[in-house]
């Protein structure tokens, strides 16, 4: 995977990657190192290496050998290594790091079945990650939140989220537990920030698509990727009309290393394209770049009206410097290119 994206850092503008190479000489913590957001990352560190920078990752994760074994790629590279823990049960004992990004979070649809679970365990795994944090001395930390802690779209927004509105979710509401957790995890880094001196970014991001992405679970553009590959019919279960919007997860990679170097203490970011579209016509976009021949069949069931308008306005990330460089047209076909290649795509 980290060869294939190579070829997308490699099309960035060099002064982005100039920037990133800010991470030279220093010590990164990263957990959830094994999902979409760490393979992304993992990927774009490998690639800071290959242009001569040198720093170190330690990766927190459950299962460090299943990854590795289907990522040989990562298994014997000098500047990463593993510890295995599951941070909800606790916290591994780890020393002098100076950075830190905690996107630890189990965003399979099986995780949040149950919403008790879903709350008391994110809250767990953040409390472990902020004392691990503490315990090794991090100086800046980005905490990957989510943009559900804004709560159900507001029909009047011209676009749905903006950072300084402070929308929040419900939280009378079982369906707030994920979010809700999210907000919890900003309150707990910054009582640890006031007590230590650390900086804290807090991102709030939303929709992805790129290599890595489940494309058998609940993220409709990877099933739609994985139906168009397969010749399968793309069948909603909606009339469609809900509106998305996605970041390529080479882009999202660039943004999370960008923001956690360079971002103010404090400061909220939105993650995520501002560029919408209704997931009908992200269904017939799929179809008609991978494979023509299918039909999408657009369903007759209900839309969920807390969900029916999700992308954010991305004002301070452009402030900051970045933007949506990959088109989602080539995000899509990119994706589908490694699903094919990985030979995940095959039936």
């Amino acid at each position: 995977m980290s060869g294939f994206l190579a070829q997308d850092f490699a099309a960035l503008d060099p002064r982005l990657l100039q920037r990133c190479r800010r991470v030279d000489g220093q010590r990164l913590l990263l957990t959830g190192a094994t999902g979409f957001f760490g393979k992304n990352l993992l990927s774009l560190f490998s690639y800071l290496h290959s242009l001569g920078a040198r720093f170190t990752v330690l990766a927190v994760s459950r299962n460090p050998d299943t990854f590795l074994a289907s990522h040989p790629e990562f298994a014997s590279v000098a500047w990463l290594s593993f510890v295995t823990a599951d941070l909800a049960l606790g916290a591994p004992a780890v020393t002098d790091c100076d950075l830190m990004i905690h996107a630890a979070t189990d965003t399979h649809a099986s995780a949040h079945r149950d919403p008790v679970a879903v709350f008391r365990g994110m809250c767990a795994a953040s409390e472990h990650a902020l004392s691990l944090a503490e315990a090794s001395g991090v100086k800046r930390l980005l905490l990957c939140g989510s943009g559900a802690q804004y709560g159900p779209s507001r029909f009047e927004l011209q676009s749905s989220y903006v950072e300084d509105e402070g929308l929040a979710c419900d939280p009378t509401q079982v369906s707030s537990a994920y979010a809700e957790a999210k907000r919890v995890t900003e309150l707990l880094a910054a009582l640890m920030a006031a007590r230590t001196g650390c900086s804290v970014i807090n991102t709030r991001c939303f929709a992805f698509v790129g290599p890595g992405l489940p494309m058998d679970g609940h993220f409709a553009v990877g099933n739609f990727i994985q139906s168009a590959v397969r010749g399968q019919n793309v069948q909603l279960t909606s009339p469609g009309s809900a509106l998305r919007s996605y970041l390529y997860g080479a882009d999202l990679a660039v943004w999370l290393l960008l923001l956690l170097l360079e971002a103010p203490h404090g400061l909220a970011v939105n993650v995520g394209s501002d560029q919408s579209l209704s997931i009908l016509d992200l269904a017939r976009r799929v179809v008609q770049l991978l494979n023509p021949h299918v039909l999408v069949i657009a369903g007759d069931g209900s839309e969920n009206q807390e969900r029916l308008r999700y992308w954010p306005t991305i004002n301070r990330a452009r402030a900051a410097g970045l933007d949506v460089w990959t088109p989602l047209d080539t995000a899509i076909v990119r994706t589908a290119e490694f699903l094919r290649g990985s030979g995940i795509g095959e039936v």
